[in-house]
């Protein structure tokens, strides 16, 4: 009797309906896309990109689709309270708010998610060869940013905007000459803890170059705490640009960030307080969101801060 034969008698044959009894059905996710899911379920999160969204549409197209602009005066309109022909109402030279407001929106927002984009370029590249090079050169390079830490940052700022005048990119350029040392600090950590990993070590046992190293390998496995930190810089650079403006020595007057607008309407803070509400809320509101993002983002990609 042949082997095959006696498996045959040994073994009954299984039935076809009962072969993927077992099997279980699941789908394939992608890293990014399973913590997308996580996100979803943080309601505090999804409500912040929800608003964040609504925030930067209104700041596009309310100015473009309505009928009043930014600078029009109508003084026989001022200090008109929220109607349906100014649902924000009016300022004290017949100005629609809510125009303003959404065009100020254009600025303050432009300025948080610029500067932040410079920090994370500007952090990734000086704390990442801190980090990876280690020794010498990084303690002279935290010993740099030790010293430019220890002068005040709003001393620079002043600084900067009066030698470069009150600008859109003089303000940028203030905020961002201290700014980034969060992010340097938070890449240089991360990449300190990841370069001795075995997955790095074996890239360069391969022969990889210390660039590729740096960026194709610590970097991305970074990238969670990297998007958290960047998530909150966006906050902290529209409440310093909306700080300077208030106190009047940020923008140029000409240009109504939300900090301008709060600063026009404080003068009529006893006699019209709700003026001085929209640009405050909105302020408060995107700054709220993106926190509320940013702490999403960091439950999402499971980072322990």
């Amino acid at each position: 009797m042949s082997q095959i034969q006696l498996n045959d008698e040994m073994f009954d044959k299984l039935d076809d309906s009962e072969k993927n009894s077992e099997f279980i059905a699941v789908e394939s996710k992608t890293f990014f896309k399973d913590a997308w899911g996580r996100f979803k379920k943080n309601k505090l999160a999804l409500f912040g990109l929800i608003f964040l969204a609504i925030m930067v549409l209104g700041a596009i197209f309310v100015p473009m689709l309505s009928p009043y602009t930014y600078e029009g005066q109508d003084l026989a309109s001022k200090n008109l309270l929220p109607c349906l022909a100014h649902p924000f109402g009016t300022d004290k030279l017949g100005r629609d708010i809510m125009v303003r407001v959404m065009y100020g929106a254009r600025i303050s927002l432009s300025i948080g998610f610029s500067t932040a984009v410079i920090n994370l370029f500007i952090g990734i590249v000086y704390g990442g060869i801190s980090g990876y090079l280690g020794g010498k050169v990084d303690m002279i390079m935290m010993r740099i940013i030790d010293v430019i830490y220890a002068v005040p940052s709003l001393l620079y700022t002043v600084l900067i905007l009066m030698i470069f005048g009150d600008s859109i990119t003089s303000m940028m350029l203030a905020i961002c000459l201290t700014s980034w040392i969060q992010m340097a600090r938070q890449v240089r950590t991360q990449v300190m803890s990841l370069k001795e990993m075995e997955f790095a070590l074996a890239a360069k046992v391969l022969g990889a170059s210390d660039m590729r190293i740096l960026m194709k390998h610590l970097i991305v496995n970074a990238l969670g705490p990297i998007v958290v930190c960047l998530t909150m810089m966006v906050p902290s650079a529209i409440f310093t640009e909306s700080f300077l403006s208030f106190v009047g020595i940020g923008l140029n007057p000409s240009i109504p960030s939300w900090g301008k607008l709060a600063n026009d309407c404080r003068a009529l803070i006893f006699v019209n307080q709700i003026q001085i509400i929209w640009p405050v809320a909105a302020i408060c509101l995107t700054i709220l969101s993106l926190n509320f993002i940013g702490d999403g983002i960091g439950e999402a990609l499971e980072i322990k801060r």
